[in-house]
């Protein structure tokens, strides 16, 4: 397979790299390099529940196969798109880490999410380029899939010019950050040296990632759920005569196994080289302008297979009615698309009920108390992962696969995903958003010392539940599949049986740290 080449140094870069030849130590060159991957961190970590409250606002079941209606279809692609870019943040995350951890330094990330929304993303220049509405203002709300916020998303990716100037603050794209990353990785105060003070073997390693899963794929169109997989060694049947594909030819895969520079996606570190591998591939991801060699500037890799994180929006936005009219300042290159039909509209996505009513931008307090609880256990599972990925360093080498499929898999797609949707099958019945449907606000929910967090969860999930019993108590038919849902999530985090079926618990992080101290992995 074909790996994106590395991205040659601009006019820009070189003259950054001989500033800090003159001008840094090795000492501060190694000191601002961590600082800055740490903001890297922390940028990728302020885009990820943006985008999954986005995600779950979209409903991909309301019809299937051969029943689908436009909107239908336009959800599963939103939804596809969405979440692609999500996973890739992940990644994007992960690389940053492996990287500062290979410089003898771990990640931080737990509390480290946006304290509220809309939110600035770190270090962002606080104006931008002018949105649909006119405001300039860079910061990102919580959302339901809107227009709107579909600019907000491209506020995020919006793609960096070839010649910018790289940034460590002020910056107008993710880009100028890493390629001011790239510059002090590539100063002749480094060496790989300093690339092996964190062992290789505990860093996240590349089996953890895949480019997709279920809720990165997408059908074209309407497909025969019931027709079986083509065999390849039978000719396609004539066109026309079988109007429907089957679902495994309808399926489109949002990510591309080839969007990556260097051996893999999700690499470990242990040299410059390496460094510049991990960077490389979140630029060439997240950012929406041509590098060497790529054929065109919408897409980010070799097989034109994957667009762009920028363009995958701005594509998903185009089909909406108002983009005919496009206000926005985009940028020239990669040039816009033409409208997408069928058009879609806000109201027609709201009454097809494919677009839950998601509250803007949520807080717990805002919920009536009856339902904060609930929402309580939701934040603390969300928290709760990102202790699970700072742990993945301390594991280990031969039992983080384990951990990681135990841990972090689980967390997300078992428990984290499936608690949402259950939740946002809810009205909220009175407050600040009486009639909104009840969502996970993604907020910096505090469970005490890394030691303690398993524990501290574990007292919110009984909470939940209690909370959960208490409404379903008061009203069975409003919130009895509610506290069913809440009560066997909660079970499944902690392994609870009823005695006919039995959960395999998170794991505990307790023996992994000392408060919030590291113990030693040797």
């Amino acid at each position: 397979m074909i790996s994106d080449p590395i991205t040659q140094f601009t006019a820009a870069e070189l003259k950054l790299i001989e500033q800090m030849n003159a001008q840094l130590t090795h000492d501060t060159a190694l000191a601002k390099l961590k600082e800055l991957l740490q903001v890297a961190v922390e940028i990728e970590l302020a885009t990820i529940p943006i985008y999954l409250y986005t995600y779950y606002s979209i409903d991909r079941t309301r019809f299937s196969g051969a029943h689908m209606r436009e909107t239908d279809i336009f959800a599963n692609k939103a939804g596809g798109a969405v979440m692609s870019v999500a996973v890739e943040e992940m990644l994007h995350m992960s690389l940053s880490s492996n990287i500062l951890y290979s410089l003898g330094q771990m990640p931080q990330l737990y509390l480290r999410a946006p304290q509220s929304y809309p939110a600035p993303l770190p270090f962002h220049n606080p104006q931008g380029p002018k949105g649909p509405n006119g405001g300039t203002d860079v910061r990102i709300p919580l959302a339901k899939l809107t227009y709107e916020q579909l600019w907000h998303f491209l506020q995020i990716e919006y793609p960096e010019a070839p010649d910018a100037t790289p940034q460590d603050s002020d910056w107008d794209s993710i880009g100028q950050v890493y390629s001011y990353i790239r510059c002090l990785i590539a100063c002749d105060h480094l060496t790989d040296a300093d690339f092996t003070q964190g062992p290789q073997p505990h860093q996240i390693q590349g089996f953890n990632y895949s480019p997709n899963n279920t809720d990165t794929v997408h059908p074209s169109g309407k497909f025969d759920p019931w027709k079986a997989a083509p065999n390849p060694a039978i000719p396609n049947p004539p066109p026309g005569s079988d109007p429907l594909p089957s679902a495994s030819d309808a399926a489109v895969y949002s990510n591309a196994a080839d969007s990556h520079a260097g051996p893999a996606e999700l690499i470990t570190i242990g040299s410059k080289q390496d460094a510049y591998f991990a960077i490389d591939t979140v630029c060439d991801q997240g950012e929406g302008y041509s590098q060497p060699g790529l054929p065109t500037q919408e897409y980010d890799d070799q097989s034109k297979s994957e667009l762009s994180h920028y363009y995958k929006f701005l594509t998903i936005q185009a089909q909406f009615d108002r983009f005919e009219h496009y206000v926005e300042q985009l940028p020239a290159n990669p040039a816009p698309p033409a409208p997408v039909t069928p058009t879609m509209t806000e109201a027609g996505l709201a009454a097809d009920k494919v677009v839950f009513d998601y509250p803007d931008n949520p807080m717990t307090a805002d919920y009536p108390t009856e339902f904060q609880p609930i929402s309580n256990f939701c934040n603390g599972v969300f928290q709760y992962m990102l202790v699970l990925t700072e742990t993945l360093f301390l594991v280990p080498p031969e039992e983080q696969k384990l951990f990681f499929n135990e841990g972090m898999h689980r967390s997300m797609i078992w428990v984290l995903d499936k608690y949402i949707q259950g939740m946002r099958k809810v009205s909220i019945p009175s407050g600040k958003f009486a009639g909104k449907s009840f969502a996970c606000t993604f907020e910096n929910l505090d469970l005490g010392t890394r030691e303690a967090s398993f524990a501290a969860l574990r007292d919110l999930g009984t909470a939940a539940i209690a909370a959960a019993n208490t409404l379903a108590a008061a009203d069975k038919t409003k919130y009895g599949s509610l506290a069913s849902n809440v009560t066997y999530y909660v079970d499944q985090t902690f392994g609870v049986t009823d005695g006919t079926t039995k959960f395999m618990p998170l794991p505990d992080v307790k023996d992994f740290w000392n408060g919030d101290t590291p113990v030693s992995n040797g």
